[in-house]
């Protein structure tokens, strides 16, 4: 890369890994909301469950990165490690208010 910094190939496998599987866990939170809007609460719950494994696995990976960081670890901050944690940060923002929209249509 002329003139800029190159990104540690490894940190860019982990960083892509934490927005894939924060992406997962977002679209299968909104499928939920989908498939509560329409009452089929079975498939909402097991679309809950898939977005938490997911928001799981990108928890941490992210964890591990901020852990790392705190033990002096040269962990090079980059924007793309930035769109992970803005992606991390929506999808659990996600999963909190689509568990709550879903208990309220269950109510109905």
């Amino acid at each position: 890369m002329k003139g800029g910094i190159v990104l540690n190939e490894k940190l860019v496998e982990r960083t892509v890994y934490i927005i894939a599987n924060a992406g997962d866990s977002r679209s299968c939170s909104m499928a939920a909301m989908e498939c509560a809007k329409s009452g089929d609460f079975e498939e909402a719950h097991n679309l809950l469950s898939e977005s938490s494994e997911a928001l799981h696995r990108a928890h941490v990976e992210h964890t591990q990165l901020l852990t790392e960081d705190a033990k002096g670890e040269n962990i090079q901050v980059s924007l793309l490690l930035v769109h992970a944690s803005n992606h991390l940060s929506v999808a659990e923002v996600t999963l909190d208010f689509v568990r709550e929209i879903i208990e309220l249509y269950e109510r109905r």
